[in-house]
């Protein structure tokens, strides 16, 4: 027989790749992309405001990108309250129990005619314009100016309905009395948590959780338990029964649900797609002792709050 000389077999393969260098390498694969991305159309800014607590407290810092054309049920969104466009009975599709409109008039958007937002209220969660400003600039200048950076009083709120959706206002069931796409928006009562909002120190505030299509989110439930108003879309009172409408923009409304009843749609109306400046992607880690009844893991780093 004959016998292969160990000089014709070939060389031994190098060892694999190790688990660290892999993850080294992702990690340097991930920053890198983040920093392309963060250069075309993303930028992270300083949440100053309860309007969106738990989820989002004071001082939280979140990823913001530019892409309104894409949103869904369940997103936080950045918007311009001035361009809010408050809705009537007559310009949408729907059903009411008569045809006398409502006389709640037109809502204070709390603007003045400089274009700066009047400060009405500690709790509703804000975004700097000034820190926005300057961090799209930024971006521009990466970019080629390509990214434009937009003016106006900015503010943070969840979309509950997309135009189109046929909502139901007033129902006997779902939170804040809503059904969308004729079912009610689920809310389910959790045990009360001590949170620490910008009024001073914790206090203990009711907690319930919704869920909007798949997202299932935390939110502060109103302190009194009375008729949801609308002015913002002038409905008829509560005692007239549901009202059904179809949507011909967004309705937003904030988690915190006493501190951004001044803001939102409840006061504004429908936001169409041009009042929106950008959705929130990802919640970086918040202080946990911000909400020190919650699992510390619940203001970690959380995609798509």
């Amino acid at each position: 027989m004959f016998r292969r000389d160990r000089e014709d077999e070939p060389p031994p393969r190098p060892p694999g790749r190790g688990w660290s260098s892999r993850i080294a390498w992702l990690t340097l694969v991930g920053g890198a992309a983040l920093v392309v991305v963060r250069m075309s159309f993303a930028t992270v800014v300083q949440v100053h405001g309860d309007g969106m607590a738990p989820t989002l407290v004071d001082s939280d810092h979140v990823v913001i990108t530019r892409d309104p054309w894409s949103l869904e049920r369940g997103d936080i969104v950045l918007y311009d309250p001035g361009a809010a466009r408050p809705g009537t009975w007559e310009e949408t599709e729907l059903e009411h129990p008569n045809g006398v409109p409502a006389e709640s008039g037109r809502p204070d958007v709390r603007q003045d005619p400089q274009g700066v937002l009047k400060n009405t209220g500690i709790a509703t969660s804000v975004v700097d314009r000034d820190e926005l400003d300057a961090n799209w600039k930024q971006v521009q200048s990466r970019s080629d100016g390509i990214v434009k950076v937009d003016r106006g009083p900015l503010r943070l709120g969840r979309v509950l309905a997309v135009p189109g959706d046929t909502v139901e206002f007033h129902g006997p069931a779902g939170a804040l009395g809503l059904s969308i796409n004729g079912e009610p928006v689920p809310s389910k009562l959790a045990d009360p948590i001590r949170i620490r909002l910008q009024e001073g120190g914790h206090s203990l505030r009711t907690l319930a959780y919704e869920t909007t299509d798949a997202r299932r989110y935390p939110v502060l439930v109103r302190a009194e338990q009375t008729p949801v108003l609308w002015p913002g879309l002038e409905l008829p009172p509560p005692d007239f029964g549901p009202v059904q409408m179809q949507a011909p923009g967004f309705l937003v409304v904030a988690d915190n649900r006493d501190g951004g009843a001044c803001c939102d749609s409840r006061a504004l109306g429908w936001l169409p797609e041009d009042a929106v400046r950008g959705r929130v992607m990802l919640r970086l880690t918040g202080d946990p002792a911000a909400t020190p009844d919650l699992d510390p893991s619940a203001r970690g780093v959380l995609w798509k709050p």
